[in-house]
Protein backbone atom coordinates (compact mmCIF):
# COMPACT_ATOMS: atom_id res chain seq x y z
CA UNK A 1 0.00 0.00 0.00
CA UNK A 2 3.22 2.38 -0.82
CA UNK A 3 3.06 3.05 2.79
CA UNK A 4 -0.22 5.44 2.71
CA UNK A 5 -3.01 4.99 4.65
CA UNK A 6 -5.62 5.84 2.04
CA UNK A 7 -4.71 3.06 0.19
CA UNK A 8 -5.69 0.71 3.17
CA UNK A 9 -8.94 -0.53 1.64
CA UNK A 10 -11.68 1.29 4.50
CA UNK A 11 -13.86 -1.73 4.76
CA UNK A 12 -10.95 -3.62 5.80
CA UNK A 13 -9.32 -1.05 8.18
CA UNK A 14 -13.34 -1.35 9.91
CA UNK A 15 -13.76 -4.81 10.11
CA UNK A 16 -10.46 -5.21 11.80
CA UNK A 17 -11.06 -2.51 14.02
CA UNK A 18 -14.29 -3.91 15.12
CA UNK A 19 -12.90 -6.95 16.06
CA UNK A 20 -10.38 -5.55 18.07
CA UNK A 21 -13.15 -3.28 19.64
CA UNK A 22 -15.56 -6.69 19.91
CA UNK A 23 -12.48 -9.06 20.72
CA UNK A 24 -14.02 -11.32 17.64
CA UNK A 25 -11.99 -13.28 14.63
CA UNK A 26 -9.95 -11.12 13.18
CA UNK A 27 -10.82 -10.47 9.17
CA UNK A 28 -9.27 -12.84 6.84
CA UNK A 29 -8.90 -10.27 4.74
CA UNK A 30 -6.54 -8.86 6.71
CA UNK A 31 -4.35 -12.09 6.61
CA UNK A 32 -4.11 -12.56 2.90
CA UNK A 33 -3.60 -8.68 2.50
CA UNK A 34 -0.38 -9.07 4.56
CA UNK A 35 0.66 -12.21 3.30
CA UNK A 36 0.01 -10.13 -0.09
CA UNK A 37 1.99 -7.39 0.34
CA UNK A 38 4.68 -9.60 2.03
CA UNK A 39 4.58 -11.76 -1.28
CA UNK A 40 4.60 -8.51 -3.09
CA UNK A 41 7.72 -6.44 -1.88
CA UNK A 42 9.40 -9.10 0.48
CA UNK A 43 9.58 -7.21 3.22
CA UNK A 44 9.34 -9.56 6.37
CA UNK A 45 8.95 -6.42 9.52
CA UNK A 46 8.19 -6.53 12.75
CA UNK A 47 4.66 -4.49 11.83
CA UNK A 48 3.79 -7.92 9.63
CA UNK A 49 4.80 -10.47 11.77
CA UNK A 50 3.01 -8.81 14.35
CA UNK A 51 0.08 -8.81 12.36
CA UNK A 52 0.46 -12.15 11.30
CA UNK A 53 0.49 -13.75 14.71
CA UNK A 54 -2.45 -12.19 16.06
CA UNK A 55 -4.48 -13.60 13.21
CA UNK A 56 -3.15 -16.64 14.18
CA UNK A 57 -3.75 -16.53 17.64
CA UNK A 58 -7.42 -14.67 17.52
CA UNK A 59 -8.58 -16.59 14.40
CA UNK A 60 -7.01 -20.17 14.61
CA UNK A 61 -5.81 -20.70 18.36
CA UNK A 62 -2.37 -21.00 17.78
CA UNK A 63 -1.17 -19.39 21.25
CA UNK A 64 2.05 -21.81 20.83
CA UNK A 65 2.99 -19.34 17.74
CA UNK A 66 6.66 -18.44 18.45
CA UNK A 67 7.77 -14.87 18.35
CA UNK A 68 11.30 -15.58 18.57
CA UNK A 69 13.57 -18.63 16.78
CA UNK A 70 11.96 -21.63 18.48
CA UNK A 71 13.60 -24.62 17.14
CA UNK A 72 11.15 -27.00 18.80
CA UNK A 73 8.62 -25.75 16.90
CA UNK A 74 6.79 -28.40 14.23
CA UNK A 75 4.86 -26.48 11.90
CA UNK A 76 5.15 -27.30 8.11
CA UNK A 77 5.49 -23.73 7.50
CA UNK A 78 7.45 -22.54 10.10
CA UNK A 79 10.04 -25.08 8.99
CA UNK A 80 9.68 -23.73 5.76
CA UNK A 81 10.24 -20.16 6.10
CA UNK A 82 13.34 -21.34 8.08
CA UNK A 83 14.98 -23.33 5.91
CA UNK A 84 14.48 -20.36 3.18
CA UNK A 85 16.24 -18.01 5.45
CA UNK A 86 18.95 -20.39 5.40
CA UNK A 87 18.91 -20.80 2.12
CA UNK A 88 19.27 -16.97 2.24
CA UNK A 89 22.21 -17.01 4.51
CA UNK A 90 23.62 -19.61 2.43
CA UNK A 91 23.92 -17.04 -0.73
CA UNK A 92 25.33 -14.77 1.54
CA UNK A 93 28.13 -16.34 2.63
CA UNK A 94 28.92 -17.26 -1.18
CA UNK A 95 27.93 -14.03 -2.83
CA UNK A 96 27.79 -11.46 -0.32
CA UNK A 97 25.04 -8.59 0.30
CA UNK A 98 25.55 -6.52 -2.63
CA UNK A 99 23.73 -9.18 -5.02
CA UNK A 100 21.22 -7.60 -7.22
CA UNK A 101 18.27 -10.15 -6.55
CA UNK A 102 18.57 -12.20 -3.23
CA UNK A 103 16.57 -15.58 -3.24
CA UNK A 104 14.33 -13.51 -1.26
CA UNK A 105 13.70 -11.04 -3.90
CA UNK A 106 13.30 -13.84 -6.46
CA UNK A 107 11.57 -16.54 -4.93
CA UNK A 108 9.62 -15.42 -1.24
CA UNK A 109 6.37 -15.15 -2.74
CA UNK A 110 6.19 -18.35 -5.20
CA UNK A 111 8.07 -20.40 -2.14
CA UNK A 112 5.76 -19.48 0.42
CA UNK A 113 2.55 -19.86 -1.78
CA UNK A 114 3.72 -23.23 -3.91
CA UNK A 115 7.08 -24.63 -2.27
CA UNK A 116 7.15 -28.06 -4.14
CA UNK A 117 8.07 -25.81 -7.56
CA UNK A 118 10.47 -23.43 -5.77
CA UNK A 119 12.78 -25.62 -2.99
CA UNK A 120 13.96 -27.58 -5.66
CA UNK A 121 15.12 -24.95 -7.44
CA UNK A 122 16.92 -23.06 -4.41
CA UNK A 123 18.47 -26.28 -3.54
CA UNK A 124 20.49 -26.81 -6.56
CA UNK A 125 21.46 -23.01 -6.49
CA UNK A 126 22.51 -23.66 -2.76
CA UNK A 127 24.75 -26.16 -3.65
CA UNK A 128 26.84 -23.98 -5.46
CA UNK A 129 26.58 -21.22 -3.57
CA UNK A 130 28.31 -23.80 -0.40
CA UNK A 131 30.53 -25.06 -2.51
CA UNK A 132 32.44 -21.51 -2.81
CA UNK A 133 31.38 -21.13 0.98
CA UNK A 134 33.79 -24.43 1.39
CA UNK A 135 36.55 -22.83 -0.14
CA UNK A 136 36.34 -19.22 1.33
CA UNK A 137 35.37 -20.29 5.07
CA UNK A 138 34.85 -24.34 5.51
CA UNK A 139 34.09 -24.04 9.41
CA UNK A 140 30.91 -21.87 8.29
CA UNK A 141 29.83 -24.57 5.67
CA UNK A 142 29.69 -26.60 7.90
CA UNK A 143 27.77 -24.94 10.22
CA UNK A 144 25.30 -23.59 7.23
CA UNK A 145 24.62 -27.73 6.08
CA UNK A 146 24.58 -28.39 10.14
CA UNK A 147 21.24 -26.11 10.13
CA UNK A 148 19.58 -27.31 6.87
CA UNK A 149 20.03 -30.46 7.89
CA UNK A 150 18.45 -29.90 11.58
CA UNK A 151 15.47 -28.36 10.15
CA UNK A 152 15.29 -31.38 7.68
CA UNK A 153 15.23 -33.94 10.22
CA UNK A 154 12.18 -32.71 11.55
CA UNK A 155 9.61 -33.13 8.23
CA UNK A 156 7.98 -36.04 8.84
CA UNK A 157 9.89 -38.74 7.02
CA UNK A 158 6.34 -40.29 5.42
CA UNK A 159 5.27 -36.62 3.84
CA UNK A 160 6.68 -34.54 1.02
CA UNK A 161 8.48 -32.12 2.69
CA UNK A 162 7.62 -29.66 0.36
CA UNK A 163 3.63 -29.34 -0.39
CA UNK A 164 2.76 -28.44 -3.48
CA UNK A 165 1.00 -25.82 -1.93
CA UNK A 166 0.20 -23.58 1.58
CA UNK A 167 -2.75 -22.71 3.39
CA UNK A 168 -3.00 -19.04 4.44
CA UNK A 169 -2.13 -20.37 7.98
CA UNK A 170 0.51 -22.29 6.51
CA UNK A 171 1.70 -18.93 4.62
CA UNK A 172 1.66 -17.22 7.95
CA UNK A 173 4.04 -19.38 9.63
CA UNK A 174 6.39 -19.34 7.08
CA UNK A 175 6.73 -15.13 7.69
CA UNK A 176 6.76 -16.24 11.12
CA UNK A 177 10.16 -18.73 10.59
CA UNK A 178 11.58 -17.02 8.07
Amino acid sequence: VQKKRENVPPNLAGEWMRSILTGNRYPLTLLTSVLMRIRADGEVNALRVGMLKSALIRNFQRKDTPVALDPDFMDKGYLLGRLFAVYERIQEAALGRNVNATIKDKFYGSASAQPRKVFSIIDRNSANHLSKVAKQAPGYKVNLERSLSDIMQKFVPAEDPFPASLSAQEQALFGLGY
